[in-house]
């Protein structure tokens, strides 16, 4: 059933959308026993107010009790009615990305400056790549997942753990959907303060040593004039010492509230994070890099688990008796002021790098529910040698059933391709199939093909260009500095070159003299190039670069008045136009 990922993903949500239904009819019950037992408890009570019968006093209590189990219990499943509910939008998030509906993840529009071709390729924004991959709940997943996309993996070493790992990881899912529902349900609270957490000079509010002192003192006698106080000696004492220690542990009340600022609204988060973690740890996984993950991810959850139990605490303190008859006979903020700054001692500086973990292992997730929900995707397979092999070859953004797949063949040499066509062929949408693949196959990821063999490069593209009223750039200018900054990188690096109709914002003679000089210059490139481009002239290179050129083109037909694609890459020219014919059929010429 896993095999068709639609299939198990549905059967799931009925089964899931099931027991969210009953559970609710069981709240509702729940409610309405709550209710009775109240109720039968104070008339029950009543009933012992007017006649004094022991027997109603006691079957009040009884009642009563009745209506705290029903109280909890009614909390309890409250608490995993909204889990379960949670976890449907969870399930409901991976059907709708299967169907290019919105997603209940950050589409990662903020991350678009840091590489300059994101748009080229599509990689953040709506309907983006990062936004398929993206299962992260946290800042800090979000951004090595953004940094995986933009920098790639370079060594064949490291590309075949992360594809391990990632492999590996897809064959949990159920452990991957629990785990978004929890990341997901803690997404919403407050995030720590990661930059003030890396400050080493923390202030210490209770290292004094007489408030140690006084945290055993006080309750010592405190404790202890009480004790006289019941052997029938007075509780002038006892009185006196307890105002007394009350007004000390009070006078230290605003040291206090500094520290409970700290940990304020992220009991759940810290909680959320260790339990993530530690499942995590309990996988039973094989490959090196999980293992390596889940060795950090025991230490961070043991020390996040901890760091929950001192937030719980510091939260307790909002119940008014609690807090009084706990300071009175145990100088309970004493201690847990020096408990908190002792753990912050030892392990605050941690916390930026145990967060990073969680972050890791959400890229990890990421790229696992890619994995899972595209089982007819490829493993890329790597090489020795710089060419670049692929069979069948799709975009991972298109609906499978509209998507048509090529194959391709990039090698030195010829370590041109010049792909000729016209309109709405399929030139652009080719060039950014390849681009997609190559960076998802440098992250780890399968890539939508049959097969796919390369040898781990640099990718350098300029599709789109705009201009820039802040640079005060026309959108030519900007498209010279990008092909100039693609020659400087490329000149020292196995590269792969995606270039789309080069030189559009100057006159036709230009442009080809432009085109052509660069063309030459890529063919002494030790880099893989393909160019689109609508200047059939150019094709002619084809017989004077030495091999170092070869054309490509998708064509388009004219049938029965309307006009026809395959999208099918073909050697040689493209011999069709659609232009005029289109300005025709719309009415303009």
């Amino acid at each position: 059933m896993k095999n068709n990922p639609k299939h198990w993903y549905t059967e799931s949500l009925h089964i899931l959308n099931t027991e969210i239904q009953n559970k609710s009819h069981f709240l509702t019950r729940l409610s309405w026993f709550r209710v009775f037992s109240f109720l039968l408890s104070l008339l029950s009570f009543g009933f012992y107010a007017g006649t004094s019968k022991l027997l109603f006093l006691l079957l009040s209590i009884a009642l009563f009790v009745l209506f705290i189990y029903f109280t909890i219990k009614h909390i309890q499943n409250g608490r995993q009615l909204m889990r379960m509910r949670s976890k449907s939008r969870v399930f409901q998030h991976e059907l709708g990305m299967n169907e290019q509906q919105d997603t209940i993840y950050s589409n990662g529009i903020r991350f678009r400056s840091k590489l300059k071709f994101a748009d080229d390729l599509d990689l953040f924004g709506d309907y983006s790549l990062f936004q398929q991959l993206n299962r992260c709940s946290t800042p800090v997943g979000e951004e090595l997942l953004a940094h995986g996309l933009t920098n790639g993996l370079r060594e064949s070493s490291k590309i075949r753990m992360m594809q391990d790992a990632v492999r590996e990881l897809a064959r949990f899912p159920e452990f991957r959907i629990e785990m978004q529902t929890t990341l997901h349900m803690s997404a919403s609270e407050k995030f720590p303060d990661i930059a003030g957490m890396r400050n080493t000079n923390l202030l210490r509010l209770f290292k004094a040593k007489r408030l140690r002192v006084l945290a055993f003192g006080l309750p010592l006698i405190v404790c202890l004039s009480l004790i006289a106080g019941l052997l029938g000696f007075g509780y002038s004492a006892f009185s006196f010492l307890a105002v007394l220690a009350l007004m000390i542990v009070f006078s230290h009340s605003n040291k206090m509230v500094l520290l409970g600022s700290e940990l304020d609204g992220l009991r759940r988060k810290f909680s959320s994070w260790a339990a993530v973690l530690e499942e995590f740890t309990s996988l039973s996984l094989d490959s090196d890099l999980s293992k390596d993950m889940q060795q950090e991810a025991r230490t961070a959850s043991e020390r996040f688990n901890e760091l929950a139990k001192i937030s719980e605490q510091f939260d307790r303190r909002s119940n008014l008796l609690l807090y009084v008859l706990s300071n009175l006979f145990l100088a309970y903020d004493f201690h847990l002021a020096m408990r908190y700054e002792s753990w912050r001692e030892k392990n605050y500086t941690q916390i930026p790098h145990w967060i990073t973990t969680l972050g890791r292992f959400e890229m990890l997730m990421s790229l696992s529910a890619f994995a899972f929900n595209h089982p007819d995707y490829c493993w890329p397979e790597l090489s020795e040698q710089k060419e670049l092999k692929a069979k069948a070859l799709g975009h991972p953004l298109l609906p499978e059933d509209e998507c048509v797949q090529n194959d391709l063949h990039l090698k030195i040499d010829p370590r041109i391709v010049l792909i000729t066509g016209s309109n709405m062929s399929g030139k652009s949408t080719w060039l950014r199939t390849l681009g997609v693949n190559v960076i998802l196959a440098q992250f780890g990821a399968p890539v939508m093909a049959k097969s796919f063999n390369w040898k781990p490069l640099l990718l350098l593209s300029s599709l789109r260009q705009s201009d820039s009223l802040a640079e005060h750039t026309s959108l030519f200018m900007n498209e010279l500095k990008q092909l100039k900054s693609i020659l400087e990188q490329a000149r020292n690096n196995y590269s792969l070159i995606l270039l789309d109709e080069i030189l559009r914002g100057t006159n036709s003679d230009d442009k080809y003299t432009g085109s052509y000089e660069l063309l030459k210059r890529l063919a002494n490139l030790d880099s893989l190039t393909v160019i689109a481009s609508h200047d059939l002239k150019l094709s002619e290179l084809e017989n004077e670069l030495d091999g170092k050129l070869v054309n490509y083109c998708f064509e388009s037909k004219i049938i029965e008045g309307k006009l026809s694609f395959d999208y099918t890459i073909r050697k040689g020219v493209a011999v069709n136009r659609n232009a005029t014919w289109l300005m025709k059929d719309m009415g303009i010429i």
